[in-house]
């Protein structure tokens, strides 16, 4: 008893090993790898890509300290411009605050490998991945790279080449989708950047992360 169950164990560790499974808090449920599919369809494999860190990294993008002096990259300043008792006052939009809100998804897209027979699925395409954000953007898109540490704007091309273990007869697809970190960040118009906001709005940028693959067995 002793030996299988150090069998299973050391079973384990190449697993882990083998394939980066772990999961956020988030994805404990895994209820995640059953989006999307249709009736009499079930999951039978799940994978995740490994990206190294240096492309996660985007040292290009510099950091502002926005609660300090106003930055030159805050819209509508006008450098050089005299200030007068008459000149009328204009409203401008700023990010105050931001914080980050965990994991999002894209929904699951075909990775272009199935098989009608069992066997090995492989997967061997380019595809675009790309930064991105959603909600209300009220600054411009280089305020809001600087002020959260990332190019949101940013897309490259990402190829991934790799197969999966053999299956038994039946018929099975490979599917993928994007996880992206998301933040909150918050925005507010008013005269100045200490002056009372007079509208507040709010927008998600998204650092992209990795791909996922899963199985299908349909």
């Amino acid at each position: 008893m002793k030996k299988v169950l150090i069998l299973f164990g050391l079973i384990a560790v190449v697993f882990a090993l083998c394939f980066n499974t772990e999961v956020s808090a988030e994805e404990a449920s895994n209820d995640f790898l059953y989006d999307d599919l249709s009736e009499g369809e079930t999951v039978v494999d799940f994978y995740r890509e490994t990206v190294p860190d240096e492309e996660l990294m985007d040292d290009n993008v510099p950091f502002h300290d926005f609660q300090g002096k106003e930055s030159e990259l805050v819209e509508n300043i006008n450098k050089g411009s005299e200030i007068t008792p008459f000149a009328p006052r204009s409203k401008k939009w700023y990010a105050v605050s931001k914080s980050y809100t965990g994991h999002t998804y894209s929904g699951w897209k075909y990775a272009g490998a199935s098989t009608l027979s069992g066997g090995v699925l492989t997967a061997s395409h380019t595809k675009s991945v790309s930064n991105t954000f959603s909600g209300s953007l009220t600054v411009t898109e280089k305020v809001l790279s600087s002020y959260v540490g990332f190019d949101i704007g940013k897309s490259w091309s990402r190829t991934v080449s790799y197969s999966t273990h053999s299956y038994p007869s039946g018929k099975y697809r490979l599917e993928y989708r994007h996880v992206y970190k998301t933040y909150k960040v918050k925005q507010e118009q008013k005269y100045d950047r200490r002056g009372k906001a007079s509208a507040t709005k709010y927008v998600y940028p998204k650092k992209w992360v990795e791909r996922q693959y899963r199985v299908v067995k349909f």
